[in-house]
């Protein structure tokens, strides 16, 4: 496919404004004023927003911004543009323009992640993504009026064209992993009186739920996430036994899945769905930042084939109700076209007069894609950025499905964010026929053995076998020794938990009781594991008596569902339903008081 690269003059002045490289960019969230004649980047590891003349191709300026930005919006008008920053501390950057300078920084929930504003401009919803809440903001008052609840990461945003319903997308299940059902939900919300009107729940299997649109009639709300056959043993890559990457369609009216319909195709898939946007005219833009492709989806086309095969105009042998859809790999075929791009790991889009522009977190670039004419696509230059690192590449790696047998999936797919998915896995390193919950790999490689059961001395020898078994394929050494990199430098979040604990316990009670009812001699160190296995009394099937590795408690208030098969969905289900023995600590002679304060102390590690 053609590439033509924006004129030489554009790059040379790119290169002039931000010629020392010293940080990586990592480009994210779009916003593109009304005219579309600029163009405004998250630099999400750089601490900034570019500036990006779309006429000349330029990126002419930057803002600065004291933590790193997780989205960006321009209110209607475009007289200001609002970023959502940070983790921890996380604020509401808001920013007049055209001179670019703060009007106020408004304090709300742990790393604001989606946000959305009402077309009238008056409130800004932002997701905060481990607060588990949505903060309502009154843009003109520039003050927090009201936190709603959502039930695990929220972290995408979406307010219909009326004005009247937010929705809001949990990135993942909140449910135990052994439910009948475990899948992400989204929260409903209604503008008039700020309060949730309905809760979605997305198909089984559905995770890591990163982005919203709608519908340009306001009837349907779409969502890109994956959807994981986790029932499944992962020996059953092909033709997406494992792993397959959807859209899900829900009526707005009454918040009812009307589809699940599926991005991959019958043997390539579109692994890792991140951003979308729309045309207004029945176009749906999704990236696939596993594949490193633009998908264009035919919205009415597929519309119509929808109401075909609900309507019974459309048959098929294969298909017989809404829940086959969402194991076809052919019904969307002739409503879809793939995009390779220049970028790796493409995570927004944004459509503006024509053009559609995507940003690639590992690619200091954006790319402007025509609509009609994918092959007339112009790369526009965001400034320098140091040559990869092991680290880098590492993370691109880990990201990378296109390394993966049938590009179904990356390691992000089950590890998003080197963390958990929520969800049980029956893989064959232990025997088929007993799942097991995802683990986290913060800290892995310095706490062997590693897997559930131990069964891997060390996070090396892990790594390996997951490229070979769970990618299904052969890579070079350097690519693992990378991915080990990477692994090593992931970094804990600081805990939502904290500032509550401070106010609650000041006497540390928690703390006292941690040790008291024996839970510091198996979760000691520096780590909080001892790196030694027990039978703690809770294995079941093939697993009875079985001892399983001691995992490090750092980051435990983000790692849920727990114990080996994630039955336990809340730290308080691993005491008082499956600790009848106290083989797990002695936390049966704990009173209701005793049990909320460790606790807590458990979700500040």
């Amino acid at each position: 496919m053609k590439r033509n690269i924006l004129f030489l003059s554009g790059i040379l002045a790119c290169v002039l404004s931000f010629h020392t490289p010293e940080i990586y960019l990592s480009p994210g969230a779009l916003a593109v004023d009304e005219k579309a004649e600029v163009m405004y980047t998250a630099l999400t590891t750089g601490k900034a927003i570019a500036v990006t003349d779309l006429k000349s191709g330029v990126t002419t300026a930057r803002i600065a911004l004291k933590q790193s930005p997780n989205h960006l919006l321009l209110t209607p008008g475009g007289a200001t543009l609002v970023a959502a920053c940070g983790e921890e501390k996380g604020c509401v950057e808001v920013i007049a323009l055209p001179g670019r300078k703060e009007k106020a920084s408004i304090p709300v929930g742990h790393t604001p992640s989606g946000m959305a504003v009402t077309p009238d401009g008056k409130y800004l919803y932002v997701a905060n993504r481990f607060s588990n809440s949505v903060s309502v903001i009154d843009l003109p008052g520039k003050k927090v009026v009201a936190t709603l609840p959502t039930a695990r990461e929220p972290r995408a945003v979406y307010i219909t064209p009326d004005g009247h319903t937010v929705a809001v997308a949990d990135f993942l299940p909140a449910q135990a992993a052994s439910a009948d059902t475990v899948a992400a939900q989204i929260t409903l919300i209604d503008v008039s009186a700020n309060t949730v009107r309905a809760r979605v729940m997305l198909p089984n299997g559905a995770q890591s739920v990163r982005a919203l649109a709608g519908s340009p009639d306001g009837k349907y709300l779409y969502a890109v996430h994956l959807l994981s056959r986790y029932g499944m043993p992962i020996t059953q890559m092909d033709r997406g036994w494992v792993n397959t990457n959807a859209l899900s369609m829900i009526r707005t009216d009454d918040g009812a899945v009307y589809a699940t319909v599926l991005l991959d195709d019958v043997d390539h898939g579109a692994a890792n769905p991140a951003g979308m946007d729309t045309d207004g005219n029945g176009h749906l833009f999704i990236t696939l930042s596993g594949t490193h492709e633009l998908m264009c989806v035919d919205m009415n086309g597929l519309h119509e084939k929808l109401n075909a095969f609900f309507s019974g105009k459309m048959t098929d042998p294969y298909l017989h109700d809404s829940e086959d859809l969402s194991s076809s790999l052919s019904f969307a075929a002739s409503c879809k076209q793939r995009i390779a791009l220049n970028g790796r790991s493409p995570r927004e889009v944004a459509f503006a007069n024509g053009i559609v522009y995507v940003s690639s977190y590992f690619s200091p670039f954006l790319e402007a894609i025509p609509a009609g004419d994918p092959a007339m696509t112009t790369v526009i230059p965001l400034g320098d950025e140091p040559a990869p690192d092991a680290v880098r590449r590492g993370a691109l790696a880990f990201h990378d499905a296109s390394i993966c047998y049938q590009q179904w999936q990356s390691c992000a797919s089950c590890h998003p964010d080197g963390r958990v998915d929520g969800l049980n896995w029956d893989q064959q390193n232990d025997g088929l026929g007993n799942p097991k919950n995802t683990k986290s790999l913060l800290y892995a490689h310095v706490t062997p053995p590693c897997m559930i059961t131990g069964i891997r001395e060390s996070a090396e020898q892990a790594v390996r076998n997951g490229i070979l078994h769970t990618l299904q394929t052969n890579r070079p050494e350097s690519l693992a020794a990378d991915m080990d990199e990477y692994l090593r430098h992931l970094s804990p979040v600081a805990s939502p938990y904290l500032q509550e604990y401070k106010r609650k316990d000041p006497r540390q009670k928690g703390q006292m009781l941690f040790a008291q009812i024996g839970c510091f001699r198996c979760h000691s160190g520096k780590y909080l594991t001892d790196q030694a296995k027990y039978d703690v009394g809770t294995g079941d099937g093939n697993d009875a008596g079985r001892a399983f590795d001691t995992p490090s408690l750092r980051e435990l208030w983000r790692t849920a569902p727990y114990l080996y098969d994630g039955r336990a969905a809340t730290l308080r289900d691993i005491f008082t339903k499956y600790n009848p023995d106290n083989k797990h600590g002695l936390t049966n002679r704990l009173n209701s008081d005793e049990l909320d304060a460790l606790i807590l102390y458990l979700n500040t590690l």
